[in-house]
């Protein structure tokens, strides 16, 4: 995969309908979308607004949504299981900074949230310039669960 060559775009019916249907190995089926009801992924007023999918040609590579905080720009994706665990995520992670910055054009710092048990995505993230700013306690999606979360930021 050619990260260097994909590209943000609106969500459209038909990508929110694909990325509603992903599906993730243990231990990260806790991120799966299918099965799970998601307003959020199904709200077009948002679409192309907060959230976008990161596409290579035709084919749907993440998705991306990102909100204002004040002035901070927080983000959160998805890469497609299909794509993951191939040691890609830093470049997936990486296109997506530049594509959101170009959009949205912002130079300032952007802000995530990860569970701090998520190894894989918290090297993905430090390889890609994100670094660790503090620890909080939050609400996994989909469960009662409360768990760390670190909360990082890239500048």
């Amino acid at each position: 995969m050619d990260f260097n060559n994909c590209f943000l775009q609106e969500l459209k019916v038909e990508t929110a309908k694909e990325i509603s249907q992903w599906e993730y190995d243990e231990p990260y089926d806790v991120y799966n979308f299918k099965g799970r009801p998601n307003g959020y992924l199904m709200d077009q007023k948002t679409w192309g607004t907060e959230q976008f999918a990161l596409c290579y040609d035709n084919i749907l590579v993440g998705q991306i949504a990102c909100q204002f905080d004040d002035d901070n720009l927080w983000v959160g994706w998805s890469l497609s299981p299909k794509l993951c665990g191939r040691g890609n995520g830093h470049l997936f992670v990486k296109r997506c900074i530049e594509e959101i910055r170009k959009i949205k054009t912002y130079n300032g710092k952007i802000y995530l949230r990860v569970s701090a048990s998520n190894k894989r995505a918290i090297k993905a993230y430090q390889k890609s310039g994100f670094v660790y700013l503090k620890t909080i306690q939050d609400g996994v999606a989909y469960s009662n669960n409360i768990e760390d979360f670190w909360v990082m930021v890239n500048e």
